[in-house]
């Protein structure tokens, strides 16, 4: 099953957050609650954790990127497929 990671919302107000650094790469396997990237304002900045245990199929937001709250940034799966999807 694939799940989109999304930006979490973060700060009251706040609506961009620029990637700093992927901590990890497509292919890699990720722990729920393990921090898959570093992301920052010019006030605040917080580390973006993968939900679920899996595999990354694929990063869609470049490092130095701006995003926004709830924009897909990472497609992670899990499940015995995990390998196999996208």
């Amino acid at each position: 099953m694939n799940y989109e990671l999304k930006v979490p919302k973060f700060a009251e107000g706040a609506t961009i957050i620029k990637i700093k650094q992927w901590l990890c790469q497509t292919g890699d396997h990720v722990r729920e609650g393990e921090a898959v990237a570093e992301a920052s304002t010019d006030k605040i900045a917080i580390y973006i954790e993968s939900p679920i245990d899996g595999l990354v199929h694929s990063i869609l937001a470049a490092e130095g990127e701006e995003v926004y709250i709830d924009q897909v940034i990472a497609i992670i799966s899990s499940g015995e497929e995990g390998e196999n999807v996208l």
